[in-house]
């Protein structure tokens, strides 16, 4: 994938992970079971983590 291909993913995980953790009221106000949610987050959160991991290992 093209570095700039990659940060775009990235970004856009991030702002998944962001805005379900700020709508995250709204989510269970509308039924949404708060594990799913928190689920989410976390996944959305952690894949950039990993994938900043990997890259800085593969640089070395």
């Amino acid at each position: 994938m093209h570095p700039k291909g990659a940060a775009r993913v990235v970004a856009l995980i991030l702002a998944i992970g962001v805005i379900a953790g700020f709508s995250s009221t709204y989510l269970v106000q509308a039924g949404m079971p708060g594990w799913l949610i928190l689920l989410v987050t976390v996944l959305a959160l952690l894949i950039p983590i990993i994938a900043a991991t990997r890259s800085s290992q593969k640089g070395d």
